[in-house]
């Protein structure tokens, strides 16, 4: 991959004079990634890019690959679990501790109708205001959820990532929710997605069942059919990280910071703890501003 392929895909993904600044940038990344051997099909999807989408989730990948490499952290790209599956997972780190560590990723943009509604008003009053009320913020982590679910398992629950529970595995989903409310996601909005209303303070309680959070007789119907409904992900998944852009940092190169969410069904504490100092050595714990 040369750089001006790079350049030729920023334009192809409607990427403006603000991104090409970032070029040099986001080569030194992808030409370190590829001076490793081990990124191939993520550098040619790249080069090959011509959707805004498509190409900020490839992007994503180069810096978060990048994160670990530069750190002597190695990755492998799209590693199968179970050779009779057609799929692959992102990435796999061999972590310091001998555990092989799986990270899905998925950048999760702004809701199209919320981008919509800022559009108009920009465009009546070159401002824009939403309130962020409780039914707002829910729905805003309904949809994080569901698309944690949505790399796990198919809409009738069948797997389709993470097909190995072995003592040594680790699968972790990584989902970089910068831009999903607002750019203002915080740690109650991940605890929230994934340990339910029982984890946070009355003010944040969003009357959102978890991910991971056990089932209980004294809830009602909707909620035991959610907790059956999550099955596979509370048994399979053992956390979710949840990725920050690093303020003042590029809209192409950038900076990612984390807040990691384990499953305390999954993982105990000694591996937790093991796995997550190689991840913080990566990508080091979010600081808001």
């Amino acid at each position: 991959m040369e750089k001006q392929a790079l350049i030729e895909a920023i334009g192809r993904s409607g990427g403006k004079q603000n991104a090409l600044d970032e070029v040099d940038v986001l080569w030194d990344k992808i030409d370190y990634l590829q001076q490793t051997g081990r990124f191939g099909p993520l550098l040619s999807q790249l080069v090959k890019a011509n959707d805004k989408s498509n190409f900020l989730a490839l992007v994503l990948e180069v810096n978060f690959a990048y994160q670990f490499e530069v750190r002597g952290l190695e990755m492998f790209y799209e590693v199968k679990q179970n050779s009779q599956k057609k799929s692959s997972v992102d990435f796999l780190h061999i972590a310091t501790g001998g555990d092989s560590v799986f990270f899905e990723l998925r950048l999760l943009q702004q809701a199209k109708p919320i981008t919509d509604w800022i559009n108009k008003q920009l465009k009546k009053i070159k401002a824009y205001s939403v309130v962020r009320g409780g039914q707002f913020e829910q729905d805003q982590v309904l949809r994080i959820q569901n698309t944690i679910l949505n790399k796990v398992q198919d809409k009738h629950g069948k797997p389709i990532k993470f097909f190995s529970t072995a003592a040594n595995v680790c699968n972790i989903v990584v989902i970089d929710a910068s831009d999903s409310i607002f750019g203002a996601i915080d740690i109650y909005d991940c605890m929230l997605a994934t340990y339910g209303d029982p984890s946070v303070q009355e003010v944040y309680k969003r009357q959102v069942f978890g991910l991971f959070q056990e089932d209980n007789s004294r809830y009602p119907q909707n909620i035991h059919k959610l907790a059956t409904k999550y099955v596979h992900i509370r048994t399979t998944l053992h956390g979710v990280l949840f990725l920050f852009k690093k303020f003042n940092t590029g809209i192409l190169a950038y900076q990612l910071e984390q807040y990691l969410m384990w499953n305390p069904t999954c993982i105990d504490e000694t591996k937790a703890q093991r796995i997550f100092a190689d991840i913080t050595r990566a990508i080091p714990c979010y600081s808001p501003q």
